[in-house]
C-alpha cells in the first residue's frame, strides 16, 4: 500500500517546490506542530517524494523528481 497524500502533505510539497526548506520553517509557515511536520516529512522521504541534506544541525528538504511530478499534477488538476 502506497503513501496517502493528505492535504497537509500536499501543502508541504507545495512549499518545498517554491524553494528547499528546513522542517522548522515549514512548520511555522503552515502553522502546524513541528513533530507533525517532521512525521510527514519522514513519510514523504521514505516514499521518495522529498530528499534531505544536512545543513549544520538541521536538514534542508528538497523535492525529488517524483515529488515534482506530484506538484505538477496537482497544478494541472487545479487543486
Amino acid at each position: 500500500m502506497g503513501l496517502t497524500l493528505t492535504d497537509a502533505k500536499r501543502e508541504i510539497l507545495s512549499l518545498i517546490d517554491e524553494e528547499p526548506r528546513h522542517g522548522y520553517v515549514i512548520a511555522q509557515e503552515l502553522g502546524k506542530q513541528g513533530p507533525t511536520v517532521y512525521e510527514h516529512l519522514g513519510e514523504l522521504e521514505d516514499a521518495g517524494y522529498v530528499t534531505s541534506e544536512p545543513d549544520d544541525r538541521r536538514k534542508v528538504y528538497s523535492l525529488t523528481d517524483r515529488g515534482e511530478l506530484v506538484v505538477e499534477a496537482e497544478r494541472a488538476d487545479g487543486a
